[in-house]
């Protein structure tokens, strides 16, 4: 019971912080830049740091299940 628990906790220091950090630094990044009117910070920075961000976060979702399967399949 303990280990399903340990489990659903907010690991602050992992990804969960990371998100927590990369949302305010995003918001952070477009007030100056909207407030500044500055166009490349809107139209180019902000869409590509976003790709990348969300293709790191998925190419280790896509880890965290292939080493969930390999763990099942060593299991049969």
């Amino acid at each position: 019971m303990s280990t399903a628990k340990k489990s659903l906790e907010i690991s602050w220091l992992g990804l969960d912080g990371f998100l927590v950090v990369l949302y305010f630094i995003a918001v952070g990044v477009i007030y100056y830049a909207i407030t500044a009117q500055n166009d490349w910070i809107v139209g180019q920075a902000i869409p590509y740091g976003i790709m990348i961000t969300v293709t790191i976060i998925f190419i280790n979702y896509l880890l965290i299940v292939l080493k969930f399967n390999k763990s099942q399949d060593k299991n049969l």
